[in-house]
């Protein structure tokens, strides 16, 4: 109760062990804190296998934006840009975009000498990624740090030219930063957006199942990192995750209309996928112009503005 008086309502009750979203809880004033500091714990033990929680400031519909640093065991330790990550659904993140939309040079400076100064006050080596929370008049604030390579880390890779995963195998190997990582500058626009199997029309249920057609888009700023195909089976067991589709414009406009455009002609029949929310998305206003925070898909499920029409299909199944 005094922790929660002294950095003031409302707060974050979080599993110490936790991620993805499980063994959080808000409390917005004293009376509730306490309900919700059991829930909290309650699920951190039965997710975990750990009952510890801690409290945070919560702040309320931020953006989510996290900066990619990499480090080699000779000191050397750089950030490649931010990645917005404020599209989410249930704390989950589905769209990612990078550079983020609410950056600005003073802040990109400010937040990426943080990230550094973090890994290097660790010693860290190895690529990791440091998250934060933007509020309303860009202020930021540390949330995590991920010591792993991310599902978003594909949009870095493809606005920045270089390849991650190779550069983590250098790293371990004991090899200093390839220099194009040294000195890598932003060059393009990227966006990713997660494809899983979920019924977006049945409030995002889950839709294991064998996969009866399957087509991938393709082209110029294109691409594709997937493990489904036609007759494969998505098993009830695991996330439901089963592709991931990133375009790259040479602007922001140019990189969104290019996943518009492959949304479209992306088919996969037999079971129900995000396709058509992420197209709605691609076609919102709001996130067209960069006007979105993580509470963004709550309003609009809730407005009843989320359209989840869906295109004629063109190809012979």
């Amino acid at each position: 109760m005094k922790i929660a008086k002294k950095i003031g309502y409302p707060v974050m009750i979080k599993a110490a062990a936790g991620g993805g979203g499980r063994g959080m809880r808000t409390a917005h004033n004293e009376p509730s804190l306490k309900s919700a500091f059991h829930s909290a714990r309650h699920e951190a033990q039965k997710a975990f296998g750990n009952e510890q929680v801690y409290l945070e400031k919560l702040i309320v519909n931020p953006h989510h934006v996290e900066f990619q640093i990499v480090a080699d065991g000779h000191g050397h330790v750089v950030h490649l840009g931010e990645r917005d990550c404020s599209i989410q659904r249930r704390n989950q993140k589905v769209i990612e975009e990078c550079p983020s939309p609410l950056m600005t040079p003073g802040l990109r400076k400010k937040m990426g000498n943080a990230a550094v100064k973090l890994a290097k006050s660790v010693g860290y080596e190895n690529a990791g990624t440091i998250e934060f929370l933007v509020d309303q008049d860009r202020r930021f604030y540390f949330m995590e740090m991920n010591t792993r390579i991310q599902v978003e880390h594909t949009i870095t890779e493809e606005v920045y030219g270089c390849d991650l995963v190779k550069e983590q195998i250098r790293i371990a190997a004991g090899q200093p930063l390839s220099p194009h990582i040294a000195h890598a500058e932003p060059r393009l626009h990227a966006i990713e957006c997660r494809i899983n199997a979920e019924d977006p029309a049945k409030d995002f249920q889950a839709t294991p199942g064998r996969i009866d057609f399957y087509y991938a888009p393709g082209g110029h700023g294109v691409r594709i990192d997937s493990h489904v195909y036609t007759g494969y089976t998505v098993p009830p067991y695991y996330d439901s995750l089963i592709a991931k589709i990133i375009t790259v414009g040479a602007t922001r406009l140019n990189a969104i209309d290019r996943m518009r455009r492959a949304l479209d002609e992306y088919y996969i029949t037999g079971i129900k996928t995000t396709v058509p929310f992420h197209a709605a998305m691609m076609r919102n206003g709001d996130f067209r112009e960069g006007n979105y925070d993580t509470g963004l898909i709550d309003r609009l499920v809730s407005a009843g503005k989320l359209d989840l029409a869906s295109r004629p299909i063109r190809l012979h199944e």
